[in-house]
């Protein structure tokens, strides 16, 4: 398996900007609880730090495909700096407002503009390696190890903010988030032997991705599974927290991304037969058929059981949609359609949240579970539809 792996870094450069992008989209997973902390621990209150951490969010959400749009007009490395240093600006400016006592609700506005400017990092990588690999069976691999990466990622980056948080001070955490964007991104904008080059649109107005048939079907499917992630995640919070143990829902939110992490490692590890719209239907339909497996817990070991299983569904599902948005996307506008799927599973992520909070708190945390089924089996029914629509559909000119 490592003989595999090993065999994606054989073209020169992919080493370093497959590092420089870890190094930028760690902050991913650190602003949302970092923003929570910020308010938490001044004033003891949860309330605003979670109406910040959703500023952020939904900041990214048209944010992610606008700064896509920009990297496949003009290239990664003139826009990567411009928007980290708008990043920091926007960051340093929820800091100085805190420190000057300001009123709460004037963060709110750099939070969105943090959000706003904070480029989809995953979507640059992964148009590296489909510039460098393009046409490979490699490029599948690099698309799995990207996907074990982003959950590295949310593995590290909520425990790196409480560290910071706690032991440092409530801003260490936004100071450490926006010092690892911009050092991410002074690295990947000086890597140009790797960068994918700027297409020449035709006409005056350059095409959107979301027009290539199936996109748009994709995004709402994206929405479907993040929203998935977010109820699956909160509900064994709140799981844990109802029966007795709140201490271990770190635990079982571990082992749910460690299961993840193992399937997409050992998906990425074979080369694998049939389209990528095939595959895709197949990864959807196990995706939406385990969730239920959540409802047969009556105890957090049982529970943690359950997310194993569950999670091993998730990387590879993961894998194939990115794959399958690089094959349907022209060349010109791949960053843009990568950017697109990254948006949907975060506003998924969002509404999941805002639904299971009310659920968890009137009900229980299991009530929960019934969101991330209904979610699990509209995501399964939109992969079908997507399948149904890219079938027989040539591939798109670069």
């Amino acid at each position: 398996m490592l003989g595999t792996y090993r065999s994606v870094f054989r073209t020169p450069g992919t080493g370093a900007f497959c590092g420089a992008g870890f190094v930028a989209r760690l902050p991913l997973a650190i602003y949302p609880i970092a923003l929570v902390l910020l308010i938490s621990l001044r004033t003891h209150h949860y309330a605003f730090g979670g109406v910040l951490s959703a500023c952020y969010i939904l900041g990214g959400a048209p944010g992610n495909p606008f700064g896509a749009v920009l990297v496949d007009r003009f290239g990664q490395g003139r826009v990567l700096v411009p928007a980290a240093l708008v990043h920091i600006a926007a960051v340093a400016a929820i800091i100085a407002i805190v420190e000057a006592g300001a009123s709460e609700w004037w963060e709110t506005i750099p939070a969105t503009v943090a959000g706003f400017s904070f480029l989809s990092i995953g979507s640059l990588v992964r148009a590296r390696w489909s510039h460098v690999l393009a046409g490979r069976p490699e490029l599948s691999t690099a698309y799995s190890l990207e996907s074990t990466l982003d959950e590295a990622v949310f593995l590290l980056g909520p425990l790196l903010a409480t560290l910071l948080a706690t032991e440092l001070d409530p801003v260490a955490p936004l100071i450490a988030g926006a010092a690892l964007v911009i050092g991410g991104s002074l690295w990947m904008a000086r890597l140009t032997d790797t960068e994918p080059p700027v297409h020449e649109h035709e006409g005056d107005r350059p095409g959107t991705a979301l027009r290539e048939r199936g996109m748009v079907l994709v995004l709402f499917a994206s929405i479907a599974m993040g929203a998935v992630f977010s109820s699956t995640e909160l509900s064994m919070v709140a799981f844990s927290g109802q029966h007795g143990h709140a201490n271990l829902s770190g635990v079982v939110l571990a082992v749910f991304a460690l299961g993840s992490g193992l399937a997409g490692l050992l998906y990425g590890s074979r080369t694998w037969r049939g389209s990528l719209p095939w595959r895709f239907r197949l990864q959807s339909s196990i995706f939406a058929l385990l969730p239920p497996l959540f409802l047969a817990a009556v105890n957090v070991p049982t529970l943690a059981v359950c997310a194993v299983v569950v999670g091993l569904s998730i990387a590879p599902t993961l894998i194939t949609s990115f794959g399958l948005v690089a094959e349907i996307v022209p060349t010109r506008s791949l960053t843009e359609g990568l950017a697109w799927l990254s948006t949907g599973l975060n506003i998924g992520y969002g509404l999941g949240a805002a639904v299971v909070g009310r659920l968890a708190d009137d009900h229980g945390g299991r009530s929960g579970f019934g969101v991330s089924v209904s979610a699990a089996v509209l995501f399964g029914v939109l992969a079908w539809v997507v399948y149904g629509a890219l079938r027989r559909v040539p591939a798109p000119l670069a």
